[in-house]
């Protein structure tokens, strides 16, 4: 899973990185996301993040469920630091201070990232507040936007949602951007020409060269149609005439 936080602080680069604090040797996370946007990364292994996670809150991002109990100790506990990613996200984490338009976003784009390299959804994102049986509340505070979105307040289940849409969208996609249409520019006989000679469908199993020929234009499938409708009147013609002898002999 990926495990976001809030670093509680400023310019806390080297403490994430190299420092470390007492009693809890650097690195502190793989990431470290700077109010600007930029994102360092402080470790490619293990990284002192996430410490005791509740297993009922972790099972369910490691199981990827729709949704995410409260961290209950008394369902057992696992090193979250041995399973997770972790993010520090700059912000003070005092409930007031904003995150900026380009943090958010490339904190976003971060957990999406993760999630596709991995072949993760997004309930495999999660908050530390969410797994922490210590009362973690990070991260928390207002976003000053994203999109064609105000500032709102972060939410665990928001941020998510907008994993989620970045991981339907190709990895260079921006909220707001209009989805491109793909008839665009295309007039009456170009979408006949696209639906009748372009688009294709998988060959009808029965085809002489389905091995090879694997798929047909629906301009293919009624030729196939009218051929197959001609053969049978003939052959339908043809048993009505033998009919007709047998009664005459008969």
């Amino acid at each position: 899973m990926f495990l976001n936080h809030h670093t509680a602080g400023r310019n806390a680069l080297d403490t994430v990185a190299k420092n470390g604090v007492a009693g809890l040797p650097a690195p502190l996370a793989h990431v470290y996301l700077a109010r600007s946007g930029v994102a360092t990364m402080c470790s490619a292994g293990r990284a002192n993040h996430a410490g005791t996670m509740a297993l009922n809150a972790y099972a369910s991002f490691r199981d990827e469920k729709t949704t995410h109990p409260a961290p209950s100790k008394a369902s057992g506990t696992v090193d979250g630091n041995d399973v997770s990613y972790g993010c520090e996200t700059e912000n003070l984490g005092d409930g007031e201070d904003v995150y900026p338009r380009e943090q958010y976003d490339a904190w976003v784009r971060i957990n999406a990232a993760v999630c596709r390299h991995h072949g993760w959804g997004p309930e495999s994102v999660g908050c530390h507040k969410e797994t922490s049986i210590e009362g973690k509340v990070d991260p928390r505070g207002p976003v000053e936007g994203y999109g064609s979105r105000g500032r709102f307040e972060y939410t665990p289940s928001r941020f998510r949602a907008d994993v989620a849409e970045r991981l339907r969208h190709e990895p260079g996609w921006s909220p707001g951007e209009e989805e491109e249409d793909p008839m665009a520019g295309m007039d009456k006989d170009d979408v006949f020409s696209a639906a009748w000679d372009t688009d294709k469908l998988p060959a009808p199993p029965s085809a002489p060269d389905a091995d090879t020929n694997t798929h047909w234009t629906a301009s293919s499938y009624l030729r196939s149609i009218y051929n197959s409708q001609v053969r049978q009147e003939k052959e339908i013609a043809a048993l009505r005439a033998e009919v007709a002898e047998l009664k005459k002999e008969s």
